[in-house]
């Protein structure tokens, strides 16, 4: 084939329709690695739930807590932080969004440890005591983790919120 076309075209016409061809892979090829280096970051899945550690030899735990954390991939992510948001429509026009960091228990066994590399289907628990004093008694409505390239996790709105919920029934002073 390469014979046939080289019949119907010069030189210069051959050189420059295989330099075109060479360019075309070449965007190809850059256009990948800059989604597969930029855009293609790793995904996690946050979840907040209420939970009770159960085991042999530990007994059952008080309720507690969890935030969740699973690496759905592609590659590790490392997560720096537990962070707590106030935020609805008028705080972000009024540019009045009340954010917290949560320092997580070091004491509690069953607990990650922070900063952590997840690899790609690995998960990290964070344990919290529900009390009074918890972190649901403050008016946060989101709660997520922070990773390596400054992005944040949360948890969904609706979960958090049903713990508040919770919360507010459970331990909520009667007015």
């Amino acid at each position: 084939m390469l014979r046939a076309l080289s019949a119907h075209m010069s030189q210069s016409e051959m050189a420059i329709l295989i330099s075109v061809f060479s360019m075309l892979i070449a965007a190809l090829s850059l256009g990948w690695n800059i989604y597969r280096d930029v855009v293609l970051k790793p995904k996690l899945s946050v979840s907040v739930a209420i939970k009770t550690i159960v085991g042999a030899g530990i007994g059952r735990s008080p309720e507690m807590v969890c935030v969740s954390a699973t690496n759905f991939g592609p590659g590790s992510i490392k997560l720096n932080a537990i962070l707590l948001k106030d935020s609805s429509l008028l705080r972000r026009i009024t540019r009045n969004v009340r954010n917290a960091y949560i320092v997580h228990d070091y004491e509690n066994p069953h607990t990650s440890e922070l900063p952590i590399r997840l690899e790609v289907g690995e998960s990290a628990n964070y344990f919290f005591r529900y009390d009074q004093d918890c972190l649901l008694s403050e008016s946060f409505t989101h709660v997520g983790l922070s990773d390596s390239f400054s992005r944040v996790h949360w948890a969904s709105k609706r979960s958090f919120q049903k713990l508040r919920n919770r919360w507010l029934v459970d331990f909520a002073p009667s007015t």
